[in-house]
């Protein structure tokens, strides 16, 4: 049994999570988890699960929660809790629980940190910070008083994590930490050392501007709220690096573990911004990036805990945004130009981070800004178009005349390569985009914005590049830029599918008039599975009044969708302005205010859609709605994907007059009703019930795909709007789990086990298998039982999934995927030889023409030899697929194509009698 506090509450036991319970029942286990073999009182129980006043039957909750603890406690005696005289004693292993083993990691990592080994102390923190898996208990603590430990806790990773980065930036990873350490002193914007730590890190890579800013604005921070300055050691610091002393440099080596002038190979903060240098330190090789924390078993493969890193390379469809900056400066004016250029580059950070852009490394003049990594969104064209038009009015608003800028904007496929998969974001970016980037920004005239037809077409700019250059860029005036969308979509035609949960929603409804009181209805549903469209459907046949509430996707405030609920009424745009303007405490509650006063007037049904995106304190109020709001007849419906629950596990639970409605895929049937004729079996498994899906194969059979598709097997097709949506959701995942998911797709629909995806990598059957189960958790796996070893054998939920997960392998290691699993194949029992057929069928087509006979010849007599080992073990009917398959590649044969690759205007997947090339270049 592991017992897991560093996030949401969890127990496993023989890889399975233990059911709970209720909440009283997670907050008693938590509390006995941070006292293990300590007696923990039941008066210590109770002022830790409820403010005053307390209930009158607080004991005899706690004694059902104690009660329920022990019914999910195993059996076996290695975990017992027993009631001992004034309260409860769990005795349970330390190790067993991750707070310990952080504490542990921290202890260990911290001993090297003194002894200034940068590399195994870098190591053991991150692997010790990677055991925290979001706030600790955070499934708990929102619903219960304020916990000291868990107060102590957190305290205590940050404390671990400035360790790490200064043990990181001695091995001389500046560069890489830049981006991390600027959303942490955005979190912890008065934390001394790790704003510091950060300074250190801008000087470093060359911006000594931007790391006396952070020093500004850590002193603004200090003195506003406190009174105070910073301490001597960043006094020290700043004076450093306007004097740009030697010490800050990381200098080239010159012995082991030492420099020129005596100072250790990247001295941080403790040591620069002091007098003198180290002591000497064993010698290390600091490895590229951060280690991810991992180590190798006997055998040297990676596990959870040693020195191996873990590359990762994706390719994604990404928008690159370019800033370049021209100067007329006729007369000396240093201290204005320097000034303005400081203003420039906060609105570009400020817009970029306002769109969800990260801003790379500043090449000369030129300011990048990248929408898509790390993580991508559907809409990341558009996002970076508003950037543009935004960066563009602030400039020409706010900054100095004699500036001016050019901007372009690109649209492609980009291959990103982290040096470990714990990293927060890619070390290197390549691919044509940048340069599709920069032949546009020499196009654009100054204070204009180019983009490329492909973010015209995704931003829904529907313009045409200039004549006689298809390859041009089209020029974005002030007012040109793409329409806001509407909260509900029209209705067009019939809803297909969704009767069930029509009637559902109208019983709620009609309980809510009956009963004359609030009722929450979250509808979950992946994206395009028909939210939207069934909330129209519903609000068209309510009499009532219906008010809408969509979350923005980008720049919007805290409390934006209920401001736009009540602004969607004719007499609601004042209420919304004064709700906007409120903090968000007082503005919810002027809301809810608001909406009981027209509840009054009869029932009302309020929408909020797509909640999945609101900020944590509009979530809070929005779970809270039927406690807090007045004994009125409102229905609140709040749509959202499925990351809401990977936010708020608890999500509703424990909540009175709560209801969640998932929505299910369509039948084929019903899937089919939405295609244009002839659907075939491969359209309808590509679609997968989706109704957005169909919407744009159907667009796609008809001529109007617009941007361009994309396959990863055989040809088969992804409109280029499904590709977006698809890599968005793969995105809410973390990249460990990115990369185990797109190690999966290497092997056949039929399925495949966690000791075939970890053959693949450097990981575990263990580790493969945690990450397949939270896979499963998420709707992205199914599992399927098994038919030959008795081992759980998974499937990827949606072939669209696959097919867009597949194809940001590039496509070495997609080869070298299969290579691998031909590799693994080969030990399993000679029944299972057949899974070879697969893998050496996609090498053929994967490989270059130059390699094609080879490749061809090699799995000839690969699938032959397989043959001989089946027909010799009595497994006939798997040697007769293998000869099959051997004979098929020797003649060139294939599967053939979906008959509608045709309507799409694609051409047919290459026959092995032709060069086979590549599925994807």
């Amino acid at each position: 049994m592991r017992f897991s506090l560093l996030g949401p509450l969890e127990v496993v036991r023989d890889g399975r999570p233990v059911p709970l319970g209720g909440l009283n029942q997670r907050a008693v286990l938590g509390c006995l988890l941070l006292h293990p073999g300590t007696v923990v009182s039941t008066g210590d129980l109770i002022r830790a699960l409820w403010h005053d006043p307390v209930p009158p039957t607080a004991r005899k909750m706690v004694q059902n929660a104690v009660a329920g603890v022990r019914r999910a406690l195993p059996a076996d005696g290695s975990c017992t809790l027993e009631t001992t005289s004034p309260g409860y004693l769990l005795r349970v292993d330390p190790d067993l629980i991750d707070v310990t083993r952080f504490h542990a990691l921290v202890e260990r990592g911290r001993a090297d940190f003194r002894a200034e080994q940068w590399e195994p102390a870098a190591r053991r923190l991150r692997e010790a910070l990677a055991l925290w898996r979001g706030p600790a208990m955070a499934d708990v603590v929102e619903s219960v008083t304020g916990w000291p430990e868990l107060t102590a806790l957190e305290e205590a990773r940050l404390a671990a994590l400035e360790d790490c980065l200064e043990a990181e930036l001695a091995l001389g990873r500046h560069h890489e930490l830049i981006g991390e350490m600027t959303s942490l002193v955005d979190e912890e914007p008065a934390r001394e050392r790790l704003c510091g730590l950060l300074m250190l890190a801008l000087y470093r890579g060359g911006r000594q501007r931007e790391a006396l800013a952070v020093y500004q604005g850590l002193r603004d921070v200090l003195r506003d709220g406190f009174g105070l300055d910073p301490g001597p050691e960043l006094r020290r610091l700043e004076r450093d690096i306007l004097t740009q002393h030697p010490r800050l440099a990381v200098a080239p080596r010159t012995a082991p573990g030492m420099v020129d002038g005596g100072f250790p190979e990247g001295a941080v903060l403790s040591r620069v911004a002091g007098s003198g240098g180290a002591a000497d330190r064993p010698a290390t090789a600091p490895p590229a990036r951060t280690p991810c924390g991992k180590t190798a078993d006997a055998h040297g493969r990676v596990s959870g805990g040693g020195t191996g890193e873990r590359p990762v390379s994706e390719r994604k469809r990404a928008s690159v945004l370019l800033v370049r900056t021209r100067m007329d400066v006729v007369h000396d004016a240093s201290e204005c130009v320097d000034e303005t250029l400081n203003d420039l580059a906060h609105v570009i950070a400020e817009e970029a981070r306002r769109f969800g852009g990260v801003v790379r490394e500043t090449l000369g003049s030129v300011r990048p800004v990248v929408f898509g990594f790390p993580q991508s969104h559907e809409d990341d064209p558009e996002r970076a178009v508003r950037t543009a038009r935004a960066i563009r009015a602030r400039i020409a608003d706010r900054v100095a005349a004699f500036l001016g800028v050019q901007i372009a904007v690109a649209t492609g496929d980009v291959l990103a390569t982290y040096r470990d998969e714990h990293d927060p974001a890619p070390a290197h970016l390549a691919g044509t985009v940048p340069h599709s980037a920069e032949r546009l920004l020499a196009r654009t005239p100054h204070g204009g914005i180019q983009i490329c037809p492909a973010t015209a077409r995704a931003a829904g700019l529907h313009a045409a590049p200039p004549e006689g250059d298809p390859a041009g860029g089209v020029a974005v005036s002030p007012g040109h830029g793409p329409v806001p969308g509407t909260p509900l979509p029209a209705r067009p035609g019939r809803l297909v599918g969704r009767d069930r949960d029509l009637e559902i929603l109208r019983g709620l409804l009609g309980d809510v008039r009956r009963r004359q009181r609030p009722h929450l209805v979250t509808v979950l549903g992946e994206p395009g599975i028909g939210k939207s469209r069934l909330m129209a459907e519903f609000a068209a046949e309510i009499p009532g009044s219906v008010l809408v509430g969509r979350t923005p996707p980008y720049a919007g405030g805290i409390l934006a969708p209920l401001a736009d609920a009540v602004r969607s009424r004719p007499d609601g745009a004042e209420a919304a302005r004064l709700i906007e303007r409120l903090p968000a405490e007082a503005g919810a509650a002027a809301w809810r205010r608001h909406v009981a006063d027209l509840a009054l007037e009869g029932p009302l049904t309020i929408v909020l859609e797509d909640l999945h995106r609101a900020d944590a304190a509009l979530l809070d109020q929005v779970e809270d709605l039927t406690e807090q709001l007045a004994r009125v007849p409102v229905l609140i419906v709040a749509t959202a994907r499925p990351e809401l629950r990977q936010r708020r596990a608890g999500w509703g639970c424990g909540k009175r007059d709560v209801t969640t409605l998932t929505l299910d895929p369509l039948s084929d049937e019903e899937a089919r009703a939405l295609l244009p004729l002839p659907a075939d079996a491969t359209m309808l498994k590509l679609v997968g019930g989706n109704p957005r899906h169909a919407e744009e194969y159907a667009r796609a059979v008809r001529g109007h795909a617009g941007d361009a598709f994309d396959g990863a097997y055989y040809g088969a097709p992804v409109p280029g709007p499904l590709r977006a949506l698809v890599a968005a959701r793969i995105d809410t995942l973390p990249l460990p789990e990115r990369a185990v998911l797109r190690d999966a797709t290497t092997f056949p629909e039929s399925g495949f086990r966690a000791e075939g995806v970890a053959a693949l990598s450097a990981r575990t059957t263990e580790e493969t298998a945690a990450a397949l189960r939270a896979l499963e958790r998420k709707d992205f796996l199914v599992r399927r039982p098994s038919d030959r070893s008795g081992a759980p054998e998974y499937a990827i939920r949606q072939p669209l999934l696959r097919e867009v997960a597949h194809a940001q392998l590039p496509r070495s290691r997609r080869i070298d995927r299969h290579r691998r699993a031909i590799g693994w194949v080969q030990t399993l029992p000679p029944d299972e030889a057949d899974l070879l057929i697969h893998h050496y069928r996609l090498l053929v087509i994967l490989n270059s023409p130059d390699l094609a006979f080879d490749t061809v010849r090699q799995a000839h007599h690969a699938l032959l030899a397989a043959e001989r080992r089946a027909a010799a073990a009595g497994a006939h009917d798997t040697a007769a697929r293998c000869r099959r398959a051997a004979h098929d590649l020797r003649r060139g044969r294939s599967h053939s194509a979906p008959s509608w690759a045709a309507a799409l205007h694609r051409p047919l997947p290459h026959r092995m009698e032709e060069s086979p090339v590549a599925t994807y270049h």
